[in-house]
Parts: structure tokens; sequence; C-alpha cells
């Protein structure tokens, strides 16, 4: 029975083409998938300023504390995190002081791992450069950009740069991470020729309708900003961001393929911990560092509040939502959120970055620092 299943697999992954082997081949994504892909590097200057600095006088409390009830068993962050992450990393910092730094298993300070849909997060930063630099406007339709689409439906027309930014983009586009070779997520992470993909898609709603996330809107958000600034999305995101920010570590970025090197801005940018804290930082100085404004504050404040009607969604990143009084209300805290729990999670009125990186989710991490947060805030 299982030579028959075999061979039938294999004679439909012949029929459907590379796409549905290779998704076979690699089986499903992990962090370091992207050293099967070609890849873009995004440079850092070889000597660089230390911004985040670990002091023997801060604030232990992360160090020291214990806690017990939900999911922790009388053990300290440290320790919780060692039990359920495995491979994996784990950042605390306030007022740009190192609160917390743990590594485990393969990882350490310098271990790039891919941050699957924190990508979108930053996707979303480089457009904001791209709008204030006057490359892009927010209300433009994807045609603009991608005029080829116009040929494959009308509706192409209707479908704005703040549509994708806020995943109202009505395509039919099914966001499916369950291992299946043949399944449109596999086809658009290991296909390689994502602008002929583009083609082929159609919609189910019209453009604005409703909310719905997907890693389509960044892949086509990411290939209009390349178009709208004439250079690939590693080149802008180095000159705007990487080296602006000093950042400590060459990061990297998948490609579709070698011949055509259209860059996987949903899902395909490979960094380090300390660096994801930087763009958190960067966010909560409403887009200044070291004095210059990086991104505008309107575009920091368009990102970071978003409303319950979008499901807390705004411009690729997403705000914790609570209930008060029976109604669900935004709160201030925002974060970005990848596919094994990697997490970049901001709390603005503690000044409190956390970041996580690994593959073992062990549980939802965002609402885990969002808990933490709650904790101080009530003592």
């Amino acid at each position: 029975m299982k030579t028959i299943l075999f061979v039938l697999l294999s004679i439909a992954i012949t029929a459907t083409g590379c796409t549905a082997f290779r998704s076979v081949k690699y089986g499903n994504p992990s962090t370091d998938t992207y050293l099967n892909f070609a890849c873009d590097t995004i440079s850092t200057y070889d000597t660089i300023k230390r911004v985040l600095i670990s002091s023997p006088q801060h604030d232990r409390y992360f160090e020291e504390s214990t806690f017990s009830g939900g999911n922790f068993h009388g053990e300290t962050i440290a320790e919780y995190f060692a039990r359920v992450r495995g491979d994996g990393a784990l950042l605390i910092v306030r007022n740009d002081t190192i609160l917390l730094e743990k590594y485990y298993g393969r990882f350490g300070e310098y271990h790039p791992s891919n941050v699957f849909s924190v990508s979108k997060s930053v996707t979303s930063l480089l457009c904001g450069i791209a709008v204030d630099e006057g490359y892009m406007s927010v209300s433009d339709p994807i045609t603009k950009y991608i005029p080829e689409l116009s040929e494959s439906d009308p509706q192409f027309g209707m479908l704005t740069i703040e549509h994708l930014l806020d995943m109202r983009t009505g395509l039919d586009f099914k966001e499916d991470y369950g291992w299946n070779p043949f399944s449109k997520m596999a086809n658009l992470y290991y296909g390689k020729n994502v602008i002929g993909q583009f083609k082929k898609l159609r919609f189910k709603e019209a453009p604005g309708t409703s909310h719905y996330y997907n890693s389509m809107a960044t892949a086509l958000l990411g290939v209009a900003i390349e178009r709208a600034v004439g250079m690939p999305f590693a080149k802008y995101l180095e000159d705007k961001v990487w080296k602006r920010l000093d950042m400590e570590s060459d990061a990297y970025i998948t490609l579709d393929d070698s011949k055509h090197r259209q860059a996987k801005a949903y899902g395909g940018l490979v960094t380090t911990t300390r660096d994801l804290a930087k763009i958190g930082r960067l966010y909560m100085n409403n887009g200044i560092y070291d004095g210059q404004q990086i991104v505008s504050k309107e575009w920091i404040t368009r990102s970071t509040h978003s409303t319950p009607k979008n499901e807390g969604y705004s411009f690729g990143w997403n705000n914790i939502i609570t209930r008060i009084d029976g109604k669900d209300v935004v709160t201030p805290r925002f974060f970005a959120l990848g596919l094994y729990g990697q997490v970049l999670f901001c709390d603005p009125q503690q000044n409190l970055i956390f970041v996580t990186l690994g593959e073992n989710k062990g549980c939802e991490y965002h609402l885990l620092f969002d808990d933490l947060c709650n904790l101080l805030s009530n003592d």
C-alpha cells in the first residue's frame, strides 16, 4: 500500500512540476530553510556603535523573579524558555539596557534565523520609507507598479497599497501552513517565479471588503517597493534601515530563485535578536534614530494603532486586543509575529522590548509577554 501511495505521489509531483518536488524534498519550513534558497545579503557597517548595552546595574526582575500559574511552574523566565522553547533565543530590553539575554541550543548572539512573517512588519517599514521619499502612495493601485496584472483581472486596478498593508485584498488565497506540497502557500514559498504566480491570482471579493491575513499581499507589496524605488529589496533595506540603525549583523532575504531574484518580503528575512530589537526601538521612538527621522511619525502611528474591525492588524503590525466591559479594546502594545512564534513585542508605556526566536512554539509568546507587562504595570 505504501508503495502505491509513493508512486501516486511521485506521479502527481511530476505532473505539477518542480515546486511540489522541492516542497516534498525540504518539508516544512524551518529557521534554517533559507540555506536552500538563493539569497541577497543586507550588509551593515564593518564597525558599528553598540546601542544596546548590558550593565551589571540593570533591574534584575526578569533574571531573578519566579512565576507560578498558567504555563509557569515556579520558575524564572529563562528557565521557562529553556523548558519550552528548545533551540531558540530570548532578549528583553528596556531603555537600551539588556535586562535578559539567553540563547538555547544552536542559537547564539550572532546566529541568523529566518523570522518568517516578522518580515511583513519590516517590509511595512520599508514601504513607509518609500512613501516618505515620494516613491509611492498608499492610495496607489498595485497596477501602477505591476501593470501586467491589469490583463489578469480588472479588480487589480482597485487593489491599493493600503489594502495590501492592512490585508484587505479580497484575494482568493488560502494561508495554509499544513504540510501540503500542492497548496498555494507551498507554491508561493517554494515556487521559482512569483510574478508568474501573481498573474494566476483571482478575487473572492472586492478589495477593501474585509480583513483576511495572507502572505500573497506582502509578496505583491515587496515587488511594488522594488519597482517603485528602482533597486532590489535587500539594497534598499540595507541603505535605509540596516546601516542607518547601526545593526550589529548582516542579514539576508531569500529570493524566489537566482534568475528572477524577487525578495520573499512576506517571510524571507533572516536576522538576529538584537537587530530585531533595534526595529522595535525605532518604532517606540516614533521613527527616530540618533537624531534622524528614519521613517515618519505618521507611519509609525498608523502601524501601531489598529482597530478591532481589522482584527488588531495595521500596516504589517499587530496590537494586543483585550476585553473590557464586554467590548474588544485595542491596547498600545504592538508586536510582529512569525510562523513558529518568532516575536518582536513592544510595550511603549513601559519602554519594554521582547524578542524571541526559535522553532518550538511552546505557547503564544506575544500573550506571555503581554502578561509579563501586566504584572509589571500592576506592581
